[in-house]
């Protein structure tokens, strides 16, 4: 199976691109600012700031990476899951998932879809179609 990369990693790359060019821009700032007022440490400060900045974005990230993955990228997964069985003629795999967003209706669809395949299917073998 080929190695594929997730789009919430993707995302989350971004993102995390997004915030370290953002804390160093403060944290250049925050020189800049301090050592045209005289402050001894300038640049120690500077740093600290950017590495405190840094930290304090990453948490929220994660969380709502977490967040992501828990309620969007699983139902993605098993969405995936049930084409991929049904795909390979395993008309009995059934999805299930909670909820009343778009792909709770998407895998609602696909059930529907994958139970007239096997009436379908069943009324063949039966040799009533």
């Amino acid at each position: 199976m080929e190695n594929k990369k997730s789009v919430l990693t993707l995302i989350s790359l971004i993102v995390l691109g997004g915030s370290v060019v953002g804390s160093l821009f403060v944290g250049v700032l925050v020189y800049f600012l301090l050592s045209s007022s005289g402050v001894e440490g300038a640049l120690v400060k500077a740093v600290y700031s950017t590495v405190i900045i840094q930290i304090a974005f990453l948490i929220p990230v994660f969380m709502v990476r977490m967040l992501i993955d828990k309620y969007i990228v699983a139902k993605i997964k098993e969405v995936t899951k049930a084409l991929q069985e049904v795909s390979t003629g395993n008309l009995d795999y059934q999805v299930r998932i909670d909820g009343d967003d778009e792909l709770a209706q998407l895998a609602e669809s696909f059930e529907r879809m994958r139970i007239s395949m096997k009436t379908i299917m069943d009324k063949l073998e039966e040799g009533e179609i």
